[in-house]
């Protein structure tokens, strides 16, 4: 059940909706919580029912291994337990979507003949295994309060439904307090308001914008991996329309999901804050998928000493990082090539800083708005390139794509004009990346003290966001529906 499905939209929200608010007349708050879980639980289930036994034996798994951790955090026992609970969950991860992918290489290395197992990779798996990882992380290090670790909590905390499938990818100290907290029904009127426009703006994302642009980018990109030779300027095209799929495809669902938490009152993190707009590799990543970056930064690089070190030790430490946040995403040696040169992007980064910094013109380098111009030139580029390898489902195909971007085209290559909806709606999505608000500058207009005094505002932002998710409604069901790109992951 995708967000965008009419099922979705006309049956599954209405009603949970109608059952959340029929329980805010309870005294007891566990009412609601119980909802969600078993509202996150069918919604989970929809895909493949199958795989709601390994969530909820995860969930329970890990559930116990918090609460002895929780008995005495800190100690040799504790870290016993927290070993052992990571084993456990990257064994689980590692068996579901690598097992496959390692079975086929040693076999084309040794000739072993080992049988594929092929197993079908569970839906959000890679995110909730991440989320109670860095639970277990955060209980041994005693960033939990003891009090706060209930089964009912925890549950919600790992399956709420707008986040589970793809994230954002949440944090316990993010999440459980809001289970807690009382909300006036002003406030509850403007985060649904909120929610409203905010789910509106990512469907438009998602549908309008990124599903748009696909039909050229895929058309491109199967093309090279069958073998055929583009191009520079179809190879050019086809990247730069992947470039804006999947940002405007992820951020749009992201966004949704945000808008659907706020529906509830629960606040999710952003994930997006115009990474096309950055100048620099580091602050892309500060800006790109942004809870991903948050849990690599905190769960691998600084244990793995971060830049404690020296320099050289930094920038180990985050090529290993990538690499493996590249491996994150899919058990395919392009995945991993992405993650590498996404590592090579952040230590030439940190290297021209360091250099530039020796020689006293860090300042320059960072103010002067030539060299501020052509650093964001490089930076997106390089984003693009990197983007090759993701999309790709061959490496051949990637690199052959590659190598006609940038000039290395043999006779008879393949050319491919654009239609006129991909450059229409690829001129707008450039537009909205480059220079319009992101939806996180948005939102902040709900923020405002003024807002959350006026109620003549709040029936008008009542009225817009009503009219916005009507229309972001109507286009769902006249438009072609696809899956969103991060449910692969």
């Amino acid at each position: 059940m995708l967000f965008t499905d009419p099922v979705f939209l006309t049956k599954f929200l209405p009603l949970v909706l109608l059952g959340f608010f029929a329980t805010l007349f309870s005294k007891t708050r566990w009412h609601s919580q119980i909802l969600l879980i078993g509202a996150s639980l069918v919604f989970y289930s929809w895909f493949k029912s199958e795989y709601l036994i390994l969530l909820v034996g995860s969930m329970g798994v890990n559930y116990v291994l918090a609460k002895h951790i929780l008995v005495q955090p800190g100690t040799s026992k504790s870290k016993r337990i927290l070993v052992a609970g990571i084993v456990a969950n990257l064994l689980l991860l590692g068996v579901y979507k690598y097992l496959g992918f390692l079975t086929v290489n040693f076999n084309a290395l040794f000739d072993l003949g080992l049988p594929d197992p092929k197993l079908l990779l569970p839906l959000a798996i890679s995110f909730f295994t991440f989320q109670q990882i860095s639970y277990l992380c955060d209980s041994h290090a005693g960033k939990m309060d003891p009090v706060s670790h209930n089964p009912l909590e925890y549950a919600l905390f790992v399956t709420f439904f707008p986040q589970l499938i793809a994230g954002p990818i949440v944090h316990h100290a993010e999440m459980m307090p809001q289970f807690r907290k009382i909300i006036t029904p002003s406030a509850r009127a403007i985060m649904f308001c909120e929610g409203l426009c905010l789910f509106a703006l990512g469907l438009f994302k998602k549908l309008a914008i990124a599903d748009s642009i696909a039909p050229y980018a895929n058309q491109v990109f199967t093309s090279v991996d069958s073998g055929a030779v583009v191009t520079s300027v179809t190879a050019w095209g086809g990247a730069l329309a992947y470039t804006f799929q999947i940002y405007f495809d992820f951020s749009g669902y992201s966004d949704m999901a945000i808008g659907l938490g706020l529906l509830f009152a629960i606040r999710l993190p952003w994930n997006f804050n115009s990474p096309y707009k950055s100048e620099n590799m580091s602050e892309f990543w500060r800006r790109w998928h942004m809870t991903l970056s948050r849990w690599l930064r905190d769960y691998l690089y600084i244990p793995l000493g971060g830049n404690r070190h020296g320099k050289v030790r930094q920038y180990i430490n985050n090529f290993a990082t990538m690499v493996l946040g590249g491996l994150w995403h899919g058990a395919h040696w392009n995945f991993l090539i992405w993650g590498a040169l996404h590592g090579l992007y952040l230590i030439i980064n940190q290297a021209v800083r360091a250099i530039a910094k020796f020689f006293g013109v860090l300042e320059i380098v960072e103010t002067a708005k030539a060299i501020r111009i052509s650093s964001w030139a490089i930076t997106f580029f390089a984003a693009v390139v990197a983007w090759v390898f993701f999309r790709a489902t061959t490496t051949s195909g990637a690199i052959s794509m590659t190598l006609s971007m940038f000039g290395a085209v043999a006779e008879g290559a393949v050319h491919m004009p654009a239609p006129l909806q991909t450059i229409l709606w690829g001129t707008l999505a450039a537009i909205s990346a480059f220079i319009l608000p992101n939806t996180k500058e948005i939102s902040e207009l709900f923020e405002k003290d003024l807002l959350k005094r006026s109620s003549a505002l709040i029936g008008a932002l009542g009225i817009t966001s009503g009219v916005a998710a009507s229309a972001a409604f109507l286009a769902s069901l006249s438009l072609t529906q696809s899956p969103f790109l991060y449910f692969n992951f």
